[in-house]
């Protein structure tokens, strides 16, 4: 029994099957992220299989994934919801993701060497361009290269893989509270992070993810102030 399960889940099928379920859980979880597919919106497997161009399968097992990081809800039976944001429970949450966030950025500053520097300024340059002209489709794709580089840089799998609702969760709730004088303040706090991690300065790196985390606080904290 024991090899019968060990030959399935390393069969080619089974990783077909597992990548498929990925790049299904990466396309929806980006149309939720990025507003694409509002809080509140209510949707069926179906709908979201012909949108992201899979099968109902790896749609079902991504809506799992996302259900269990709070970016959706799902009803048997009845349908899918997006969720709503609701900035109290991301305040509580963004404490979390600020422990996690320091953490990984100083391994990161740690392991750090110069090869990696010249890759942060290109980082840093095209977030800087996307913040001057508005445009938020390259803002947020920059932003999750940057995520990915400091978590393989971190050489803390367990961190990195911890961080992944929490930054979908923060940089949701960010769009959604956000204005556009917003985007030049984060712009800069992403590329005083990276400055602080090639430059191997754990505590700085620290610093500096705390800041940015405490941007998205702000921002959250500051649009509800005037609702």
């Amino acid at each position: 029994m024991m090899s019968s399960i060990s030959s399935d889940t390393c069969s080619p099928g089974a990783d077909e099957a597992r990548s498929l379920a990925e790049q299904a859980y990466r396309a929806i979880e980006d149309m939720v992220v990025r507003l694409d597919l509002p809080p509140g919106a209510r949707l069926t497997e179906n709908d979201l299989s012909q949108r992201v161009g899979f099968g109902r399968t790896p749609v079902r097992e991504a809506l799992q994934r996302l259900h269990y990081d709070g970016l959706v809800r799902v009803f048997p039976r009845k349908g899918i919801a997006v969720s709503e944001v609701n900035p109290l429970d991301v305040l509580v949450a963004l404490d979390v993701y600020a422990a996690v966030e320091r953490l990984v950025a100083a391994a990161a500053a740690r392991r750090a060497g110069r090869a990696e520097e010249a890759l942060a300024e290109q980082m840093a340059g095209a977030m800087a361009r996307a913040a001057a002209v508005g445009d938020i489709g390259g803002f947020v794709e920059t932003d999750k290269a940057i995520d990915r580089i400091l978590a393989e840089l971190s050489g803390n799998p367990y961190a990195a893989r911890a961080l992944v609702p929490l930054q979908a969760m923060a940089r949701r709730a960010w769009l959604f509270f956000r204005r556009e004088s917003d985007l030049a303040p984060a712009a800069e706090r992403h590329a005083e992070l990276l400055k602080a991690v090639c430059s191997g300065d754990a505590e700085a790196a620290e610093a500096a993810a705390e800041s940015l985390v405490a941007h998205v606080r702000e921002t959250i904290k500051e649009a509800v102030s005037r609702l």
